[in-house]
């Protein structure tokens, strides 16, 4: 079934605003006319009353005569985020979402017009698409085809009607979009939307593909590595690229993209239709994202976001008492309370499970880290454990004189940290020797000679005995 018998189109761009008029004819939707409005001035958007005159004139110049439009907005202006969703039916969703929005952009979300796309679900992990742009870039759009006598049907990304236009039998879709003023990408995978956003490799006019082709495919490949596996989106998930060129890219450029990025390849444009004498559009204007917007909306297809008319904002129902209205909040909040603390407790178990699975390939690594700080905690024993006293007994094996003139026949150790030191030495000067170098170090204290006696064996060969006390290293 037809929509409206007749639409223009128009895809905002930062310097201009292409226009496509589509009618309806014998059942299907043609291209009437198409024409560029280029933006007199960057801040123009800001002064809707003005640029509405303008485009009235501009459209009514060029033989536009439809009275209501489709407005597609470039996806450097949109926010869109996926979210996990939990079990939830499809009346609960919008609430459940409100809450969702209002945790994700803060207190942003006052100053947003937030539409969704909800998947199906089919694989047990659903998921929406939350796309959100300001209000007041909405309201000065409204005020300027209100100036222009245009009735706005509907506001969505420009990037969403490329990625659902015809052209691919492949159930995930990567899709770039390359026009005078950038480039733009949006990822859709058996049919739900799960990425849509700039590119920021830049596209200037006059500038060869060569000059910024490679960058354009560093970006690209960046973005498909963070794409889930084509293992997770089902076994006959073939995934390939489309590439709606408005600006300069050939056959050559998407041979060496799809080489570079390892996907299959198509390059799409919208042919220009009749009559051919109709005022050609500079290179890099929005053609064919208007154009498909403009037969969509000729042609009855529903918008997948509508800015204009989110679904997130429902109208309140007429008839309801004050009871009934209290009963259906507490019944909505109880439902979405349930459903987060399911998402959450979702998140959290699959977390654990990653989290165990890690644990489990760890336990090897984990069983020689073990070993390994067993072996360190016994040889700490042998340095930070120690008795304090030793370094001090080390100090003392140090000062015996290693010709061997005085030697140690016992050494004891009391509790007190009291050392009782007995020998004998070939002189008594050796011994007298010995004692002022224990009284030189710092370590000891209190150090005594006990005796020094001849031993018998000889005239000068005399026994000895001494004693001192050790000082704990960190009193030193």
């Amino acid at each position: 079934m037809l929509g409206k018998r007749k639409i223009v189109a128009l895809a905002m761009a930062k310097g201009s605003i292409t226009a496509v008029e589509a009618v309806a004819v014998n059942g299907s939707g043609r291209i009437r006319r198409w024409a560029e409005f280029p933006l007199p001035a960057a801040d123009d958007l800001r002064q809707p009353a003005a640029l509405g005159r303008a485009l009235k004139r501009f459209l009514g110049d060029e033989g536009f005569s439809a009275s209501h439009c489709v407005i597609g907005l470039a996806a450097g202006v949109v926010t869109a985020r996926v979210l996990s969703l939990p079990p939830a039916d499809e009346q609960a969703l919008p609430q459940m979402l409100a809450l969702m929005v209002e945790r994700e952009f803060g207190g942003e979300h006052k100053d947003l017009a937030v539409d969704y796309l909800a998947d199906g679900g089919a694989d047990g992990n659903r998921s929406a698409l939350l796309v959100a742009a300001p209000r007041k870039v909405l309201e000065d759009l409204a005020a300027t085809a209100q100036a222009a006598g245009l009735t706005v049907e509907g506001v969505t990304p420009s990037a969403l009607a490329l990625c659902g236009a015809e052209g691919s039998t492949a159930r995930s879709r990567l899709m770039l979009h390359v026009f005078a003023d950038g480039a733009e990408i949006a990822f859709a995978s058996n049919g739900s939307v799960r990425l849509l956003r700039p590119l920021s490799a830049p596209v200037e006019t006059g500038r060869s593909p060569a000059q910024w082709l490679g960058a354009l495919a560093d970006e690209l490949y960046r973005v498909v590595a963070l794409l889930p596996p084509e293992g997770t989106l089902g076994a006959d998930a073939s995934r390939e690229l489309l590439i709606w060129d408005e600006h300069c890219l050939d056959e050559a450029d998407r041979d060496e993209l799809s080489v570079r990025l390892g996907l299959p390849a198509v390059l799409c444009r919208q042919a220009d239709p009749e009559p051919a004498d109709h005022r050609p559009l500079r290179p890099g204007a929005q053609f064919s994202a208007a154009a498909i917007m403009a037969l969509d909306a000729v042609g009855g297809q529903p918008r997948r976001i509508d800015l204009l008319h989110s679904r997130l904002a429902p109208a309140r129902k007429a008839g309801r008492g004050r009871k009934a209205a209290w009963g259906g909040a507490a019944a909505a909040a109880a439902v979405i309370a349930v459903g987060l603390l399911l998402l959450d407790w979702r998140s959290n178990r699959i977390q654990a499970t990653r989290l165990e699975a890690e644990l489990a390939g760890m336990k090897t690594q984990v069983t020689e880290a073990r070993n390994v700080v067993s072996k360190v905690g016994y040889a700490r024993e042998w340095f930070d454990r120690r008795p304090s006293y030793l370094d001090t007994l080390l100090d003392l094996a140090g000062a015996f004189p290693q010709e061997g003139t005085i030697w140690a026949t016992g050494v004891t150790v009391k509790e007190d940290m009291r050392v009782g030191l007995s020998g004998k030495a070939k002189s008594k000067s050796a011994v007298l020797d010995l004692l002022d170098r224990l009284r030189a170090n710092p370590g000891l204290a209190d150090v005594k000679q006990e005796y020094i006696q001849q031993s018998g064996r000889s005239v000068e060969e005399v026994a000895f005995a001494m004693s001192f006390t050790c000082l704990d290293a960190s009193k030193k």
